[in-house]
């Protein structure tokens, strides 16, 4: 049988597919940002009429509308756990879906632990050699080999990326739903003057020829925005984002002095505007890796001058970083923060920056993000041991190395200037300082 017939026969609906290949009891993994939305959905639809139950769903960050907030059922009914949160796993947190502390460098073994009986997944349409794409998703790609049936929505607009795993040929796939939709166009927020003027700081501690990693958000924004001053930089990110397709167009990242796998940008994940969809469809210059790989501290290591740039929701005097919760209430999760602080300690010229904006504007009044100790329950992404250098608007603080009196001092000499008095008290309170 040809791979065109054989793909052909294995074409079935939504309803067919779950019917035929998601019973009670089942371990199901789900993927993470562009997902099998139709699919999601009606395991989704047949959990909330009874139909059935003993469901157990691995995922991350879904984009779309899921009704996970409005299913409030028992454990043996159906539980999502997720690895890092989205709004809509954030919605849902104390109803059906529940947090796995995990760093992505460990999700690979997160999937062994699990070996899902079936992974749900979204693919490209196949090629002329029958080969179907996951799209630039490395956790996929650390699951689906973990799993024992993998059934797959075909989305034409997905991006076919070059990957180190990333293809996969129609005979490895039980079952296809042919289902087009919009992938997430989330253009790139203007940075506040804040932001700008944090990101200036560390744009001025990039070297042209260094290797970058730029997590999420308005400072990494603008720091991609800052670095078209800089040339042959090198890509080595667990998020290849819009700012990296930008600088790499305009060559100022060409891979020319990137030691560890020279000569293309090496990413674990893709979302943001279409521009940078179309730009990583079959572009042989950005290569998709799997997180043991791209998150792996070993393998970050192997790039010299390895720039670690990442943000955080608060800091403790004495250097403990909390990027994922809000007190005891998760909000997103780890991620590869950790996984690229220690790779790039290690790095021979690296170094990792933890970049905020001085206070959180809230509904309350202007909030520090430098406090005295970190909320109760807050959950520590980065250990105080590990982090390397803190920045704000006001400023570069180097913690590595030095004690807790001083750490207070560079750590308050970068708050705000409204806080630095009372963190000065509080310190002293404390016995930080004396």
């Amino acid at each position: 049988m040809s791979w065109q017939a054989e793909y052909e026969s294995k074409i079935m609906s939504a309803e067919e597919i779950v019917s035929r290949f998601f019973p009670n009891g089942s371990k199901v993994y789900a993927s993470g940002l562009h997902v099998a939305t139709v699919l999601i959905n009606e395991l989704m639809k047949r959990v909330k009429e009874d139909e059935l139950h003993g469901i157990n769903m691995w995922g991350n960050w879904m984009n779309g509308n899921f009704p996970f907030k409005d299913l409030d059922v028992a454990e043996d009914v159906f539980r999502y756990h997720t690895y890092f949160a989205g709004p809509n796993e954030r919605n849902a947190f104390g109803k059906c879906t529940s947090h796995i502390p995990v760093h992505f460098g460990d999700v690979l073994g997160l999937a062994k632990c699990v070996n899902p009986d079936v992974a749900m997944i979204s693919v490209t349409p196949p090629n002329e050699e029958g080969l179907c794409n996951i799209g630039p998703l490395g956790f996929t790609a650390d699951f689906v080999p973990h799993s024992k049936v993998i059934v797959a929505q075909v989305n034409k607009n997905l991006p076919f990326v070059s990957g180190d795993c990333h293809t996969y040929h129609v005979s490895q796939i039980a079952a296809f739903v042919e289902h087009d939709e919009e992938l997430d166009d989330l253009p790139p927020r203007i940075p506040s003057a804040e932001e700008q003027k944090a990101a200036e700081y560390v744009v001025e501690r990039v070297n042209d020829g260094d290797t970058i990693q730029l997590g999420i958000g308005g400072i990494s924004d603008a720091i991609g925005d800052g670095l078209f001053c800089k040339k042959h930089l090198g890509a080595y990110t667990e998020m290849y984002s819009d700012a990296f397709a930008k600088l790499q167009e305009a060559g100022v990242i060409d891979n020319s002095r990137k030691n560890y796998r020279p000569g293309v940008s090496i990413g674990g994940y893709a979302t943001g505007a279409k521009h940078l969809y179309d730009y990583l469809d079959h572009n042989p210059e950005v290569v998709f890796a799997s997180y043991h790989e791209v998150c792996n501290p070993a393998r970050i290591a192997l790039n010299n001058n390895l720039k670690s740039i990442n943000t955080a929701i608060s800091i403790d005097l004495t250097g403990q970083i909390c990027a994922e919760s809000i007190g005891p209430r998760q909000y997103s999760a780890s991620g590869g923060q950790l996984n690229y602080v220690q790779g790039a300690k290690y790095s021979d010229g690296g170094e990792s920056y933890i970049c905020v904006t001085s206070v959180a504007h809230t509904k309350k009044g202007d909030v520090s993000k430098i406090v005295p100790m970190l909320t109760q329950g807050s959950a520590i992404t980065t250990p105080r041991n590990e982090v390397g250098c803190i920045v704000t608007e006001y400023g570069v603080a180097e913690l590595r190395y030095q004690d807790i009196p001083e750490r207070c001092k560079r750590l308050i000499a970068i708050a705000h200037p409204d806080f630095r008095d009372q963190l000065t008290f509080e310190a002293k309170k404390l016995g930080f300082l004396y």
